[in-house]
């Protein structure tokens, strides 16, 4: 069983996209290189009939580089691919937006973070609004239907079905949600295709916006994060493993997160004033991508001792891609107690109520399972809104009061038909 894309996938950011262009003068697209962005921008610049400029295009860079007001100017959206390409054109939008404030002017793409924008990026801020798009959701690509985090910011769970094997999840694991990726045909060409990928963000992307003096320790470094994501990583351990100096592999660490490849889940406590002193989790942002890294095919990665870190970075993933088609503050998290009860996802509101999901990728579960949610829901009281534990087999049941069980394909509305 394979996850084959084969069509045009509409996105779930598009309505949201399109309605942040009625209030916003200016929309920043953020996310990885490959995730779709370029495609998705180009879509609303043909309904809109908007200029598009693609920074990718070196003759169109030089032009913009020697006068980005001229070429910038039109009446209505301007659409800008791979904005951080050229830093002038920063300055023209946020004259233009100080100067109208019109909704709906421009619309920017970029694969990198914040904090690796060139300078003159903050002359954006409180100017635009910021939306990450990454890559494909399983739900998606297989035009599921509800999704778990809006049904249960809403009530209960959805009571959902799966025929979909333990072995099932994880060819969907490794498939991974690039669309370039997911179009290859072969296990062995879509292999190919990422470690492409990750060659050229080491070695092309990177070094274009920061001082990098060794890219291959980059692809490295990804690699050790790979067999240890959902875990709590030892920077100092990694920094031996690499043969580096700790400095310097905190800041390609933070490099990675800047282009979208890893991303660090908080530690959460009951009670406020103890949230900051929690050690993160450090989680792949795509199981596809990892997998390939290390090398691991479905059947390995099922069979062996990362399955459930794997299973857990997946899931994050997809509920982190769920964020922007709610309206609404959310905060993610994990949660381990000193005595050592752990939760391996917390979805916090910003009334203060907290959703608790547990990943297992066993086909069967029970109340003991449920441990860490239990725990939370007698410590937080009315607080705690609902907890879900998300396994691989094939019903949803009542696991106690406010927490289920439900197969992870709840995630995309339960049972839906993947290529063969």
């Amino acid at each position: 069983m394979r996850l084959a894309l084969t069509r045009h996938v509409v996105r779930d950011a598009r309505s949201v996209l399109d309605t942040l262009l009625m209030d916003e003068p200016a929309v920043l697209l953020e996310g990885p290189r490959g995730s779709g962005k370029s495609t998705l921008i180009r879509e609303i610049a043909d309904t809109r009939s908007a200029k598009v400029i693609d920074l990718d295009d070196d003759a169109v860079l030089s032009v913009i580089r020697e006068d980005p007001f001229t070429a910038l100017q039109s009446e209505g959206l301007v659409v800008i691919d791979e904005f951080q390409r050229a830093p002038s054109v920063l300055s023209v939008v946020k004259r233009v937006v100080d100067r109208t404030g019109e909704p709906g002017r421009f619309l920017l793409a970029g694969s990198v973070g914040a904090r690796l924008l060139p300078t003159g990026s903050e002359t954006l801020t409180g100017r635009v609004h910021r939306l990450y798009l990454p890559p494909l959701a399983v739900a998606e690509v297989l035009e599921g239907g509800e999704r778990l985090l809006p049904a249960l910011l809403g009530s209960e769970p959805p009571v959902v079905t799966s025929s979909l094997s333990r072995a099932d999840y994880f060819d969907l694991i490794v498939a991974g949600g690039y669309p370039a990726a997911l179009r290859r045909a072969t296990p062995n060409l879509r292999s190919r295709w990422f470690a492409s990928y990750l060659s050229s963000v080491a070695e092309r992307d990177l070094p274009q916006l920061s001082d990098v003096r060794h890219p291959g320790a980059l692809a490295r470094l990804y690699r050790l994060v790979a067999q240890q994501t959902s875990g709590i990583l030892s920077r100092s351990a990694v920094a031996e493993q690499l043969a580096m100096g700790r400095t310097a592999t905190s800041a390609y660490l933070d490099l990675l997160q800047h282009v979208y490849l890893i991303t660090e889940l908080p530690g959460w406590t009951i009670g406020v004033s103890a949230k900051e002193g929690r050690r993160p989790k450090v989680h792949v942002t795509d199981t596809g991508l990892a997998a390939a890294a290390i090398g691991m095919d479905a059947g390995r990665l099922a069979s062996g001792g990362m399955a459930g870190a794997f299973m857990e970075s997946f899931v994050l993933a997809e509920i982190s891609k769920q964020l922007s088609t709610v309206d609404e503050p959310l905060t993610l998290a994990h949660f381990r107690d000193r005595s050592g009860v752990e939760v391996d996802l917390l979805v916090e509101r910003a009334d203060g109520r907290v959703i608790g999901i547990e990943v297992k990728t066993a086909t069967s579960v029970n109340e003991a399972d449920a441990r860490g949610l239990k725990f939370l829901r007698d410590r937080l009281g009315d607080r705690f809104h609902a907890g879900i534990v998300l396994y691989t087999g094939p019903l949803t049941g009542r696991l106690g009061e406010r927490i289920w069980a439900s197969p992870v394909s709840a995630l995309w509305g339960g049972d839906h038909e993947v290529g063969e």
